[in-house]
């Protein structure tokens, strides 16, 4: 768009994008995170047993694999040897205990996350709202209506998905990269130093999608924050839209702030198009490296089949958690 009023409101999500410095970046986070404490104060003991909850989820997902591995080289030879199927079942009851623990804890921990989140916005909707009554006038003529409107909904939006399908997810997911790395260590050691020579470059692109989806992700929120605020204004002020013939002009105007907030937002989704299939592709390599060294390893005698077996099922769920730290 060549209109100077489009470009005026793009100089305004521009400057809004650039303004935050790096120091203040951190100080905000760290009011961010001062804030979330206080919220999260009051429903300490909730908190906790939701930990609780996912830490045995956890646990009981990863015996799943371990399970197998012993299934493969403790059950199957007495049953093809001498036709006992006694330890195999005992294997397959616990398998079955695990899955049951498993799907318990999940129901429970995500419906306590759901509802303590739900808890915390509401809080903080009300938080919101009346710190925006005890400003000045003169704040709420430069801070226009719209961006408060976007405060309200778009940005308290995105804190109500964090916690209703975030933050569980980033709990269990980190609990899963301790947790599977430490097994495979255990399990094998020099398995477990393969994979940690291709967590290299895993960490450099998770580091890379960061920096930039923390860009990208903020770039988005000021463009829609832009298109609710000129929403807001145009139909605000209809009369006087209409009366100086504006009517094209604002929807010149909303139209390319539409375009600005679809860019952002296809910019954000190519950075996923790229982080994902990265991660995939990185996880797929080195599952392909650690099978056919530890088919060597098995050849020799040197790992039972039933531990490669683990170690491959571990090393699947050792990748997916890495966006959901990201």
């Amino acid at each position: 768009m060549t209109s100077a009023d489009v470009n005026a409101w793009r100089g305004v999500a521009t400057e809004k994008a650039e303004e935050v410095s790096a120091p203040l970046a951190a100080l905000l986070r760290e009011r961010s995170r001062r804030l979330l404490g206080d919220l999260l104060r009051p429903y300490r003991r909730a908190v906790t047993t939701t930990i609780s909850l996912i830490v045995v989820q956890s646990l009981a997902a990863l015996a799943g694999p371990w399970l197998v591995g012993i299934a493969i080289d403790s059950g199957l030879p007495p049953l093809l040897h001498d036709g006992d199927p006694a330890p195999l079942l005992g294997i397959a009851a616990a398998f079955a205990v695990a899955v049951a623990v498993q799907a318990v804890t999940t129901r429970m921990f995500v419906t306590m996350t759901g509802q303590v989140g739900q808890k915390i916005v509401l809080e903080l909707r009300r938080r919101l709202f009346a710190h925006f009554l005890r400003l000045e006038v003169a704040f709420h003529e430069d801070y226009t209506s719209g961006r408060v409107i976007s405060r309200q909904t778009s940005d308290i939006e995105a804190i109500s998905d964090l916690f209703e399908e975030g933050l569980d997810s980033l709990i269990a997911a980190v609990l899963t990269l301790l947790l599977v790395g430490t097994g495979m260590l255990l399990l094998d050691w020099q398995l477990g130093l393969v994979v940690l020579a291709g967590f290299i470059p895993l960490i450099w692109l998770t580091v890379w999608f960061r920096r930039q989806s923390a860009h990208a992700y903020r770039r988005t929120r000021e463009t829609i924050a832009l298109v609710i605020v000129h929403f807001v204004e145009t139909f605000g002020g209809i009369r006087a839209v209409q009366a100086f013939r504006r009517e094209n002009r604002n929807a010149e105007i909303f139209s390319g702030l539409g375009r600005d907030y679809a860019d952002a937002s296809t910019h954000a989704s190519r950075l996923i198009a790229i982080y994902g299939p990265s991660i995939s592709l990185t996880g797929n390599i080195i599952t392909g490296v650690v099978l056919g060294y530890g088919g060597l390893l098995v050849i020799d005698g040197d790992v039972k089949v039933g531990v490669l077996t683990t170690f491959l099922l571990y090393l699947q769920r050792f990748f997916d958690p890495l966006q959901d730290v990201s």
